[in-house]
């Protein structure tokens, strides 16, 4: 089956977000990047906010099931990259949960 129009453009928005993160940078430097990546999410509609008034509240709902899918599938990109490169796939993912958890 394949991946809706929407699912692939926001893969590549991810990808661009991605690459866009730079070590030596400030966080409100790359904070900039990612949300310029946010607004493109917006903009194709994969990312949606629903915003609720009442006379005595606000309630802002944020939908991201469908960059869910995309997400999954860069992920799973990656790790058969890793793969074909000889790193094992569970060493892969222990590798990527390190470095996720590096960033401060």
């Amino acid at each position: 089956m394949p991946i809706p129009e929407e699912g692939r453009a926001a893969s590549h928005v991810l990808l661009d977000a991605a690459s866009s993160w730079d070590d030596d940078a400030t966080v409100e430097q790359n904070m900039a990047s990612a949300n310029l990546a946010v607004e493109r999410l917006l903009e194709l509609g994969v990312v949606r906010v629903d915003i609720e008034e009442t006379d005595d509240d606000v309630n802002v709902g944020v939908d991201i099931a469908d960059v869910i899918g995309p997400s999954t599938l860069l992920l799973h990109a990656a790790l058969v990259l890793l793969e074909e490169r000889g790193l094992d796939r569970a060493a892969a993912i222990v590798a990527l949960r390190e470095g996720v958890d590096r960033i401060d």
